[in-house]
């Protein structure tokens, strides 16, 4: 794959993360903003209904309030100083977690009716019949007081077993509509109820306007609740309206849609951060060792010199035996893979050796530590000090007793020109076993096609090349 080509995918998938990201948490929030909005216009309108209901004036007058029928599954009303005036939570257990505690506010005696006047106003006969673990509290208003009330008490209280667990799932149907019930555990916690026996709760926290307060966990489920004040005509508030909805299928549906945006966005920035590494990763050839020289072959990767300096065939030093040498580590430094170039192995693969290289150079020292720097120092000279650093690596062994200098080339980031003889900057290229010097035309076709016009902001047919470095 060419670098611009690779570009384009890294620019692509990148984008497209990115706007995958931004899409998800979008619908994300739209999705929980129009739940939210759904939960509390009908929790608003329930709440709304039930305070006109309660229509409080200067006192509690309740009688017409308690002549509605009807209502939400799950919502308690409390007076300001903590007093229950109606609630209603199904047997299945609604209720623990609403209120945590309540107590009697009258003197207990099991089994036997008992009269309360509440401070709302209201006139209670009521009845505790004691569970194993726990209590059921059945109560009457004055004004629907049945026949045979204390029968009835008796009869109805039997319906609800010896323990909290069997009262829990008493029906509601088999009560006698005259009764209101409560069911209390040993811990005091109102397991369920059904009306408005006058337990005593924990004072409620008054919100200053009517508001939907965060999702409540209760039991298993999830509950959204919304509070909403009643308040006298003076501007006081008396009580407290707490209506819940059980919101847990549509929290399930948000915590879906939030697990697999996060799963599929995650999938798009590993994939986008994978291409990113694998486009900067520089592609470096594979260490070749002495033992493999011999059954190496050239091609696009690999290039044999019988020297780096000295002309063999002429016995001589040779400008042009260096200039070749050049060229191949540019054309290799131009490819897409890079290449290794091994010098003192002649093209039939015949191991020569350094030596005459080495007798080349002037001076008492005749060593690879005078190669390598001649030969590194050309390279700066042509190709620059930055490209040679990061991309050039040279190393030596040994082979039937001769040695050999290595040059592993990796490919550059951007392409790399050599003048020639009339002082025209050429582009050089490993393809196959040779290195070919591009024509202007086709040097700008390859170099866009290898690097892209993103690494080539110069990239126009109009314009001149530029020079190269060194």
């Amino acid at each position: 794959m060419s670098r611009s080509l690779r570009s384009l995918v890294v620019i692509t998938a990148f984008i497209f993360a990115v706007l995958f990201t931004a899409v998800a948490v979008g619908q994300y929030l739209f999705l929980r903003w129009q739940l939210d909005r759904e939960t509390k216009s009908g929790l608003r309108d329930v709440a709304e209904e039930t305070r006109e209901s309660i229509a409080y004036a200067d006192t509690w007058n309740l009688q017409g309030y308690r002549r509605t029928t009807g209502g939400p599954e799950v919502y308690l009303v409390m007076a300001q100083n903590g007093t229950l005036i109606d609630t209603h939570g199904d047997t299945k257990g609604d209720l623990p977690g609403v209120i945590l505690h309540v107590s009697l506010p009258f003197a207990v005696e099991y089994d036997h009716p008992v009269h309360y006047l509440s401070d709302v106003g209201e006139d209670w006969s009521l009845y505790v019949h004691k569970l194993h673990d726990g209590m059921v509290v059945l109560g009457v208003r004055k004004e629907e007081t049945p026949k045979d009330m204390n029968g009835r008490f008796v009869s109805n209280a039997a319906l609800f077993g010896t323990s909290v667990e069997e009262a829990k799932e008493t029906p509601e149907r088999k009560i006698d509509e005259a009764f209101d019930y409560a069911i209390i555990d040993k811990d005091g916690i109102l397991v369920s109820a059904i009306g408005g026996i006058p337990l005593k709760t924990p004072l409620p926290a008054m919100p200053a306007a009517a508001t939907l307060a965060p999702i409540r966990q209760i039991e298993d489920e999830k509950y959204a609740e919304y509070l909403d004040p009643v308040v006298s005509k003076s501007g006081n508030e008396v009580g407290l309206i707490s209506v819940f909805l059980d919101v847990t299928s549509d929290q399930r549906i948000l915590r879906n849609a939030m697990y697999f945006n996060v799963i599929v966005a995650t999938l798009l920035w590993v994939i986008t951060i994978a291409f990113f590494t694998a486009y900067m990763r520089p592609v470096r050839p594979s260490t070749i060792s002495p033992a493999q020289i011999p059954f190496l072959d050239e091609g696009e990767t690999v290039e044999f010199k019988s020297s780096f300096r000295w002309d063999i065939r002429n016995q001589m030093l040779s400008k042009d035996v260096e200039l070749a040498t050049v060229k191949t580590v540019v054309g290799f430094l131009n490819s897409e893979n890079g290449g290794t170039l091994i010098i003192g192995i002649s093209d039939s693969k015949e191991v020569l050796g350094l030596q005459a290289d080495y007798a080349s150079f002037k001076g008492a020292k005749h060593d690879r530590d005078v190669f390598e720097l001649r030969l590194r120092q050309i390279l700066m000279d042509v190709i620059g000090v930055r490209r040679c650093a990061r991309w050039v690596k040279t190393g030596f062994c040994s082979l039937l007793g001769k040695e050999l200098c290595v040059v592993t080339v990796a490919p550059s980031s951007d392409p790399v020109f050599i003048k020639d003889g009339t002082g025209v900057p050429q582009l050089y290229v490993r393809v196959g076993n040779s290195t070919r010097a591009f024509g202007v035309q086709e040097a700008l076709t390859y170099a866009e096609d290898r690097w892209g016009r993103i690494a080539l902001p110069w990239l126009n047919t109009r314009r001149n090349i530029p020079h190269p470095v060194g």
